[in-house]
């Protein structure tokens, strides 16, 4: 008899179309361990009520359970956790938490996918009730889990290094992508800085609207355009677009489906990300393997998936990025060559790497239960 362990995927804190990247990291990694497992591991689902509907992909690939909440009032979703949750997964061997924190009350050998530590670093991105909130759950689910999933190795190597545990039990499993051009790509004729990203304070729009700004009063044709939703940020933004001398040439498209976002990706001459902190940057990685050049900020876990520090340019230093992105539009050559890198970088951080790693870690946790 082939005995397949029952694993259990905690996605409670995924309300579709509600919460951007984390959602899409959850989906992207499974799907991707859809695709290429090779073990035994039957993991199970647990999902708000309306999260099957929105991911019909992984309703094919696995059993979902799905509880009686829609999961939009934050306190119902987390009382479920200790409750509805604790109660459904008593035949489960250990259940994996992808929101961030563990549940009050849980009996089983648990990991916990921590996306970033913002709420501890900068606090004051949040409301106060959720800074103080998170501020206590983090580090409490950090010290509590048996194995702490690290979006990236940034933010691994941040777990293993600010907090007492053993780093033995924190791993990354990294986003990835599934497919990556053969050669950089061919931008449109007028020369376009893509930014995908929701307005929240710490993706520092405002800095690259000045950057653009100082580029737009030299070079008549460049366009800037800003996907993405709105976050707390989003009046400041506005504001700032509404007076800016170039408003003509700042496109807002809000939040696209990713087959769009894909089309636009591959048009832009380069994607400007000067976001002050990230678990990851997705986007980032997707503009590389779509040939697109990249300039980020420092110090971020873009940086690190980047590796050109000629790209680099600190978060706010408007002249900076002015200069870098100017550079990038009207040299082609320099433009070829970084979108060149750039594609051989992402060959790091293919689907297939994402899921070899997903599944280590689901086996390292397992083994926490015969011990």
């Amino acid at each position: 008899m082939n005995f397949q362990p029952h694993l259990a995927v905690n996605l409670l804190s995924i309300v579709p179309g509600r919460i951007g990247g984390a959602e899409e990291y959850a989906v992207r990694t499974l799907l991707a361990f859809s695709k290429y497992r090779s073990s035994d591991i039957r993991p199970i689902l647990y999902t708000v009520n309306s999260f099957e509907q929105a991911h019909p992909e992984l309703a094919e690939s696995f059993e979902i359970v799905s509880c009686p909440i829609d999961g939009v009032v934050r306190s119902r979703r987390v009382l479920a956790e200790s409750t509805w949750l604790k109660n459904k997964t008593k035949s489960a061997l250990a259940v994996h938490h992808l929101g961030g924190r563990l549940p009050f009350r849980t009996n089983k050998p648990s990991a916990v996918t921590i996306h970033d530590l913002q709420p501890l670093d900068h606090p004051a991105n949040f409301s106060p009730i959720k800074a103080a909130y998170l501020s206590w759950a983090i580090p409490r689910s950090i010290r509590r889990a048996d194995i702490v999933v690290g979006v990236s190795d940034y933010v691994a190597e941040r777990i293993r290094t600010g907090f007492p545990i053993d780093p033995e039990k924190v791993v990354t499993v990294s986003s990835g992508v599934q497919e990556i051009a053969k050669q950089p790509a061919e931008p449109n004729m007028t020369p376009v800085i893509l930014y995908p990203a929701a307005t929240y304070p710490h993706k520092n729009h405002l800095v690259l609207i000045k950057a653009f700004e100082d580029i737009a009063d030299r070079h008549l044709g460049v366009q800037l355009i800003l996907t993405g939703a709105a976050g707390r940020a989003e009046p400041e933004i506005v504001k700032a677009i509404e007076q800016s001398r170039h408003v003509d040439r700042i496109e807002r498209t809000g939040r696209v489906s990713p087959e769009v976002m894909k089309k636009i990706i591959e048009t832009a001459t380069v994607l400007a990300f000067p976001s002050t902190y990230e678990g990851f940057g997705l986007p980032v990685l997707e503009a590389m393997a779509a040939g697109v050049p990249v300039v980020v900020s420092s110090d971020t876990p873009a940086e690190e998936i980047l590796n050109e520090p000629n790209l680099t340019v600190h978060p706010e230093d408007v002249q900076g990025w002015a200069r870098t992105l100017e550079r990038v539009i009207l040299n082609k050559q320099e433009r070829f060559e970084a979108a060149s890198q750039g594609l051989m970088r992402a060959e790091k951080y293919k689907w297939e790497n994402s899921a070899e790693q997903l599944e280590r870690a689901w086996h390292q946790l397992l083994s926490r239960n015969n011990q």
